[in-house]
Formats: structure tokens, C-alpha cells, sequence
């Protein structure tokens, strides 16, 4: 395979890319928060200040323990707080604080800017078939066998 790119290594090289545009570009690496963890805090923020703990598994594709080990450093940094559901005592329902409400103005403008930096590499059309080729390559590390662990 000398000489010709791999999809593997594009992905990989994407990832970094995208590490570092995150860290430097959009100013992350001064933000309080890894860019993950922002992402759950504005997803919840989204979903109106609460969601379940499972709503965060299914949402960013992770499995119980790494949301837990994510919601864990997220409650120690006082960004959430958790709370055993009233309605099923074996589930947990995640609440922000108010220090991450504060702070949303400033995470959801480090991600529209990281957005719209990201979308002017693309025409309407690229994006679209990007959108297309992401959703197969995705679909195919789902299947039953590999569905949140990969190969």
C-alpha cells in the first residue's frame, strides 16, 4: 500500500486536524473544559438544563462507563450534578449547575466559530456528500458485533 492514501490514516489524520483546530484555532485549550466534556454540557444545556444519563450514551455513542467516567469529571468540576431518577431508581438524571449555564454564551460560540471554520473548506454540495459518506463508514462500524467498540 506504499504511495496510496488509506481511509484508516485519513481518518486518523482528520482526527488530529481536528484536535488541533479545536486546541488552537477556536481557543479550547484555554477554555476550562476539554472539548468533549464541553459538548455534553452544551448538549444538555440544549436539552433544557436536564437529560438522563442514557440520553448521553446514546447521544455521543459511549459506553455507560466512559459517560460515567465523562459526568464524573464533569460533577468534581462542579458543572453538573446527578441525581438518582424518580421514576427508575437504576437511572440517573444530569443537571446543570450554574456555573455551566454561565458559561454556555461562550461554548456555543467556540463551536458555531469551529463550525462555520470547518464548512468554509466545503461547498453545499461537498458538505452533503461528506454528511453521505460519514453516515456509511459509521453505519458499517455499527454492525451488532461492533456496536460501540470498533472492530
Amino acid at each position: 500500500m506504499e504511495g496510496k492514501n488509506t481511509l484508516l490514516n485519513e481518518l486518523r489524520l482528520l482526527n488530529i486536524s481536528l484536535q488541533r483546530v479545536m486546541r488552537s484555532v477556536c481557543g479550547f485549550e484555554e477554555h476550562k473544559l476539554p472539548a468533549v466534556s464541553s459538548m455534553i454540557v452544551h448538549y444538555i444545556f440544549r436539552k433544557g438544563g436536564s437529560v438522563g444519563q442514557k440520553e448521553v450514551e446514546n447521544e455521543f455513542d459511549l459506553r455507560r462507563s466512559t459517560a460515567s467516567q465523562q459526568l464524573n469529571k464533569l460533577e468534581r468540576s462542579g458543572y453538573i450534578t446527578r441525581e438518582v431518577s424518580q421514576t427508575d431508581g437504576r437511572s440517573k438524571r444530569i443537571f446543570l449547575s450554574e456555573k455551566a449555564v454561565r458559561e454556555q454564551s461562550e461554548i456555543k460560540h467556540k463551536f458555531d466559530e469551529i463550525e462555520n471554520y470547518l464548512q468554509s473548506a466545503l461547498l453545499p454540495d461537498e458538505r452533503e456528500k461528506f454528511f453521505v459518506l460519514c453516515g456509511k463508514i459509521r453505519s458499517l462500524c455499527e454492525t451488532p458485533n461492533n456496536a460501540r467498540g470498533g472492530v
